[in-house]
């Protein structure tokens, strides 16, 4: 399967003109908030099955839990630039472009068309006062086009329009993936319908060991891991601890919880790509070293290309000590705050472990 090699993003939520050279197996993105590393994360979770409307809503979602789900059509009318408050609906656009491994050019732009309905009111009785028509809830539509290199064959070019009313929609779901794509949230690992999915396939490709070797480094009494159905309630994950027995997922911390939704969401992204955003969150930083080892190794086995946004300068130094075998697989970009005008910098894995090892870079 093809990686990228270059990602420009033209416009996307607020970011212009962002440009992303040179691309590595593993990348990380860093730079201060509100710098546009999520953002990042996004668009590429987008671009990886740019035709699908569920795509786009899932992505926009992953900000949020699901007991605070936002109003679809702000979730997605805030993937397109606009600069004034909505009032009776707006237009905006998103473009993205990019190169693969092997040659291949794909481009995508999106139009967001949002606008308030009218209630047509019925014709007024004999002898009753007209009632005007009024304003009722937003509908929109969304028009993508996705244009290739005609040499590649990723994709056809053609256009797909979706229609949005309320909270219904319908994804017409004719266009293939382009990549195999896994975006793990800060908030990812609340999510149990995710974890179970990817347990599940975990559990299918026998990778068993693997993943509990991964969570010993948290937990060092684990002994299994399995998908159990207690008096027949429902398929629910539970882990084996010696000496206390099966243990459901949902009353253990937030770090097994974590490395967890690494290991099965790394099974997922087979030939794909792996987005991480905020890799340190709920981890300690002694784990840092021990979940990174895991998450290169079978992105090499698996032909997995990742992308990993930080604050952490911990997790800076355990991604170089995780690679250290092969700096040159890491690609490091920082990213300037928004409007600065500042450019992005690229630090290839040996220029970044010299700049923290010998000058106590501050890459942040």
């Amino acid at each position: 399967m093809p990686h990228w090699e270059a990602l420009h993003i033209e416009r996307f939520r607020r970011l212009e003109n962002l440009r992303l050279d040179d691309l590595g197996t593993v990348n990380l993105l860093v730079g201060k908030n509100n710098s546009g590393k999520t953002s990042v994360l996004e668009a590429l979770a987008i671009a990886s099955h740019p035709t699908s409307a569920l795509q786009w809503i899932d992505v926009g979602r992953e900000r949020e839990l699901k007991s605070a789900r936002t109003p679809l059509l702000e979730v997605l009318g805030w993937f397109f630039p606009h600069q004034h408050p909505r009032e009776n609906g707006f237009v905006g656009s998103s473009a993205l472009s990019g190169n693969f491994s092997g040659g291949g050019k794909v481009s995508i732009r999106a139009e967001y068309k949002e606008f308030r309905q009218v209630k047509m009111t019925p014709e007024p009785e004999e002898g009753t006062d007209f009632a005007d028509d009024e304003f009722s809830d937003y509908a929109a539509t969304l028009e993508i086009r996705v244009e290739k290199d005609p040499r590649d064959s990723l994709l056809e070019a053609f256009p797909v329009i979706y229609e949005f009313s309320g909270k219904s929609f319908k994804d017409v779901g004719s266009a293939a993936r382009l990549l195999p794509c896994q975006f793990i949230s800060p908030v990812s690992h609340r999510t149990s319908r995710h974890l179970l999915a990817g347990v599940d396939q975990v559990l299918e490709e026998r990778l068993k060991p693997q993943i509990v070797g991964l969570l010993q480094k948290l937990a060092p009494d684990v002994q299994d891991i399995e998908i159990r159905s207690p008096q027949g309630r429902g398929s629910v994950i539970q882990l084996y601890h010696e000496g206390i027995g099966h243990v459901p997922l949902a009353v253990e911390g937030d770090g097994m919880r974590r490395a967890l939704a690494f290991a099965s969401a790394a099974s997922l992204a087979r030939n794909g790509v792996l987005l991480v955003d905020e890799i340190e969150t709920a981890l300690h930083p002694e784990a840092l070293a021990g979940i990174f080892r895991f998450l290169v190794h079978v992105c090499r086995e698996t032909g997995i290309q990742l992308f990993v946004t930080t604050h952490s300068l911990e997790a800076v130094d355990a991604m170089l000590a995780s690679m250290a075998d092969d700096l040159g697989d890491l690609v490091a970009y920082r990213l300037p705050e928004r409007g600065s005008g500042v450019p992005i910098k690229r630090f290839g894995g040996q220029t970044l472990h010299d700049l923290r090892n010998e000058g106590g870079l501050d890459l942040r």
